[in-house]
């Protein structure tokens, strides 16, 4: 026992004599180190700004904008579809507090290590997130958030829409010039993180130079500061082939996580056998009557042709085989919303099989379907509608015709589909009517909402058109039992224009939040939204 005591003690003062400090280290685990690198973040940035973000921001944007209906008229899932938001809609909270402390720290673990490459990633990245927000709420907070240095502001200023778009082209501007840089420490998918881009460093400065031309080009209606050259600019030195879309891919095999949450997770999943079960109530049954018109005939004339992209988007009745659409807001008895032309549709069409579901029935709804952050064809949409506002329809018309192109060979669609749908278009009229803002824009905000199928994107454009029918074709009409607390149900013209901010930030941060009841928040129209 003596010597026991003996080499315990002499083991102890070796300890001592080297220092205390590596004394006080030996509780430390190497496999759960305190501080991740740059390499090991990228991933959780990608995937929150997906999963937490992203799709936070989709789930209700998707049925106010009359992609998916819903089956019954009881429960909370037909709030969306008939415009019942609240102080509970969550995409402030996912952003702020699960997605975007990734990009930040991103920036800061980038600049430390000597890899300028990690900081354009997360300047891209946390620009992508602050536009999401801005686009649903207006003034939010970008200069009091999290900087990952200082102590956290829990009372935080929010800027005004007008400085948060300064600031986003800011960061991308400044991402861009990281992506250029000649030294670099460690490459992007150094470990593996890189699960869009695989490190590629070209495509990442693509990306940002895509975001660029997307919000530019959301101030249409800001006269001096809608700028069509610095659009077509952005365009040009943004994605230019097809495979370079900055989107999420899911997997199958994997956890419930790891599949697209319109297949699963997200409360879609057909849980019963028998499609009229009360029971079986998801979140959105069937896609509308106004997708499948979208899908089904041409702009300006409202002329029939069916798009080859229907059968890769959605599946037919099972009772028909027809494509058919539930009516927005009115549930499964208020049967086949209205035609492309304006027309009722059957309304006889009551039972579950009268209509192809939602979940998992086609290129976006699958176990494994990508969810796009931002795609080659929206960026060729993009300079079409930017040289059509410049006079350039002969421009406007060619990228009008790739970004078509792009989206049908993406989804599948064969080359003779391809050419035989492009023919159709020209015959009904497509190049005269390039000649025509509204008519040009029709066929263009049309096509983007095909392309950007459940993405509140879509939103923003039709916000700012003002969900003109000469636009959109006049089947697009406000749901049936909507929210008439709020809305004026004798007013065509009145349409959502915001969302309400979260209650957390309401409880806590009031003064900054200001009027947030529904009446005055979800008919403010934000600032690009204003002429």
């Amino acid at each position: 026992m003596k010597n026991k005591i003996i080499i315990a003690s002499l083991i102890s003062g070796m300890f001592l004599n080297t220092s205390c400090k590596k004394y006080l280290d030996v509780n430390k685990d190497p496999n759960n180190p305190t501080k991740i690198s740059a390499a090991s973040r990228l991933v959780g940035a990608i995937t929150t700004s997906n999963g937490a973000a992203l799709w936070r921001g989709t789930r209700e944007v998707s049925g106010l904008v009359q992609y998916g209906t819903t089956k019954l008229l009881t429960g909370t899932n037909r709030n969306a579809e008939q415009w019942r938001f609240t102080a509970s809609y969550f995409l402030w909270q996912n952003a702020y507090v699960y997605t975007m402390p990734n990009c930040v720290d991103l920036i800061n673990l980038g600049e430390e290590e000597g890899s300028p490459y990690f900081v354009g990633a997360g300047k891209t990245l946390l620009a992508m997130n602050f536009g999401l927000l801005t686009d649903q709420y207006g003034a939010i907070v970008v200069d009091d958030y999290y900087d990952g240095k200082t102590q956290l502001n829990l009372l935080p200023k929010m800027q005004q829409q007008q400085d948060v778009y300064q600031r986003i082209d800011k960061l991308l501007d400044e991402a861009i010039v990281a992506f250029s840089s000649t030294t670099n420490a460690t490459g992007l998918n150094a470990n593996g993180g890189d699960i869009m881009f695989q490190g590629d460093v070209s495509k990442w400065k693509r990306f940002a130079w895509a975001l660029k031309a997307r919000y530019l080009n959301h101030l249409s209606k800001k006269g001096a500061l809608y700028n069509p050259a610095k659009i077509i600019e952005a365009c040009s030195n943004a994605f230019n082939a097809d495979g370079m879309d900055a989107q999420f891919a899911y997997l199958s095999g994997g956890i419930q996580t790891d599949e697209n949450p319109w297949y699963s997770w997200g409360g879609f999943v057909l849980t019963t056998t028998d499609p009229n079960n009360a029971l079986y109530d998801p979140r959105y049954f069937a896609w509308s009557q106004f997708f499948v018109n979208m899908l089904s005939s041409f702009p300006v004339t409202n002329a029939t042709f069916q798009d080859p992209r229907i059968s890769r988007i959605m599946q037919p009745a099972v009772s028909d085989g027809q494509y058919r659409g539930l009516k927005a807001g009115a549930g499964l008895l208020g049967g086949q919303g209205l035609l492309s032309n304006g027309q009722p549709g059957d309304a006889t069409k009551t039972n579950g099989n009268d209509y192809g579901r939602f979940s998992n029935s086609g290129f976006y709804t699958k176990q494994t379907s990508p969810i796009p952050f931002i795609t080659y064809s929206e960026i060729k949409l993009i300079e079409a509608e930017a040289k059509l506002r410049s006079n350039d329809v002969a421009g406007a018309l060619a990228a009008y015709e790739e970004g078509v192109k792009a989206n049908m060979r993406k989804l599948g669609v064969t080359a003779t589909e391809i050419n035989t749908y492009w023919t159709a278009q020209l015959a009904d009229g497509l190049a005269a009517h390039f000649t025509n803002l509204t008519q040009g824009l029709s066929h263009i905000m049309r096509q983007k909402y095909i392309t950007l199928c459940l993405n509140p994107e879509t939103w923003v454009d039709m916000r700012r058109v003002d969900f003109s029918q000469a636009i959109y074709g006049p089947s697009l009409v406000r749901p049936v039992n909507l929210n008439t607390v709020v809305f004026d149900a004798n007013n065509a013209n009145q349409w959502i224009r915001a969302m309400v901010y979260e209650s957390n930030e309401q409880t806590r941060n009031p003064d900054a939040v200001g009027d947030n009841s529904e009446k005055y928040r979800l008919l403010t129209p934000l600032w690009w939204d204003t002429n």
